[in-house]
């Protein structure tokens, strides 16, 4: 139809939602219960942001179902200790003093995509790596992760992740966007933590904490929070409680102080990018990239932001749902 999106569902119908009778601390523990009790055994991928940072804590705090904590890590050139935020900032160091804090013996593993690996799906990323990723460079969602690593498909794991705010409009609808959960809907075996439609309430409750702070003298302007405001964003997850690492990771770091919507322009691309010109098959690999966004990026220019594929889809927004409690 045009250049429309097709229709795009985070849960399966629209509802209307009064604020929910319990806090948004009870609906994160209901969730944590609820993976428990539905899951043979649980992966949290952990990336020690603020979004997998509280659920690691919850489901500690809880002695929930936790049987691993996954990380990926990403090498377009060459493996370092800089170029991964986890190394970079010594995000096991706080892991371990997490796990520590609660008496808690919880396995850590490291999942890196490699050079080669980079180098294997650069020549073919149009059937084998963006119809599963976001269009950043070298990224990857879980989907790439459990084709290199088969194995994290065995006993039963489900896949933690943390992804996606829901957005609140001046309607008091709320929604998401399909960027904002890294396009990792049909990763395999994947639990998007926030967006569960089996426990609806820690949805409503974030979106109720949204609109409470949209009509606060707390904030500048919260129509584009998920695509830059993230001086707001952390100011809601603060008010709600999110812990913290004591690391930079707590302020999202990577974004740049620019109004352009430039992905280029990010700390983690620019890091990435310098570790992929250290070595020649990091040098291919970043080669066979350009060439794909720009043939891509002029074929599918009407998808793209301002026409532009280093700004990014337009991208898809949810079914809406009404908050009620006015």
């Amino acid at each position: 139809m045009g250049y429309q999106w097709p229709s795009y569902h985070v849960w399966e119908e629209s509802g209307s939602f009064q604020r929910p009778k319990i806090t948004f601390d009870q609906s994160v523990k209901n969730q944590c219960d609820l993976i428990s009790d539905t899951s043979n055994k649980v992966r949290l991928f952990y990336s020690g942001g603020k979004d997998s940072n509280l659920i690691l804590h919850r489901m500690l705090s809880t002695k929930s179902k936790l049987d691993e904590i996954a990380v990926y890590r990403r090498f377009p050139g060459r493996i370092d200790k800089i170029s991964n935020e986890f190394d970079q900032f010594d995000i096991l160091s706080v892991t371990k003093k997490t796990l520590d804090q609660y008496g808690a013996k919880v396995p850590i593993k490291f999942y890196d995509v490699l050079p080669e690996h980079f180098s294997y799906y650069s020549k073919n990323l149009d059937d084998f790596f963006f119809p599963y990723t976001d269009l950043d460079f070298f990224v990857h969602g879980v989907h790439t992760v459990a084709e290199i690593y088969p194995e994290i498909l065995d006993d039963g794991f489900v896949n933690v992740m943390g992804h996606a705010m829901p957005y609140v409009n001046d309607q008091d609808e709320f929604y998401w966007i399909d960027l904002d959960f890294n396009l990792t809907q049909p990763d395999p075996f994947a639990i998007n933590f926030f967006s569960d439609p089996r426990n609806k309430d820690l949805a409503v409750n974030m979106a109720y904490a949204v609109k409470d702070f949209k009509k606060s003298d707390k904030i500048k302007n919260l129509d584009n929070y998920g695509n830059g405001e993230y001086e707001n964003v952390n100011l809601i997850k603060k008010s709600l409680g999110f812990p913290v690492t004591g690391t930079v990771l707590d302020d999202k770091y990577d974004v740049l102080p620019v109004q352009t919507p430039n992905w280029l322009l990010t700390r983690k691309q620019i890091v990435l990018m310098a570790n992929a010109q250290s070595t020649e098959i990091g040098r291919q690999t970043f080669d066979n990239f350009v060439r794909f966004y720009e043939n891509f990026g002029a074929e599918y220019k009407d998808y793209l932001n301002d026409g532009s594929i280093y700004h990014k889809w337009v991208g898809s927004l949810s079914e809406r749902h009404r908050l009620l409690d006015t």
